[in-house]
């Protein structure tokens, strides 16, 4: 029998503290459903939010982020008559909020 492997996943990549300033999740999909416009292309939306004036903001891809400290992450969306939109990221718990804040902690997962 092989020995099972450990994976570690931050918690800021999974789950909201606050307000996500910190997340750094791959969801890309606003919460009605809308997809996420990359963050380094200005169609259909033109913005500011160019990746290389921000490069401590995690504008990468087109995932879900809050550079501007709105209420939770959000994205421009891909749909022309929808400027942007939050996402729907699910909000840590109380261990995972303290994981969040300090960043010091990490989750280790048991893959097997």
């Amino acid at each position: 029998r092989s020995l099972p492997t450990l994976g570690i996943l931050g918690f800021w990549d999974s789950c909201l503290s606050g307000k996500g300033e910190d997340y750094r999740g791959r969801i890309s999909i606003t919460e009605s459903g809308n997809a996420c416009q990359h963050w380094n292309t200005q169609f259909p939306h033109r913005h500011g939010w160019i990746p290389g004036r921000y490069p401590c903001k995690g504008l990468e891809e087109n995932y879900c982020r809050n550079p501007d400290g709105e209420k939770r992450p959000w994205c421009y969306t891909t749909t022309s008559s929808v400027r942007w939109e939050y996402c729907a990221i699910p909000h840590c718990d109380e261990t995972e909020q303290a994981a969040c804040i300090n960043k010091s902690l990490i989750h280790v997962i048991l893959c097997v």
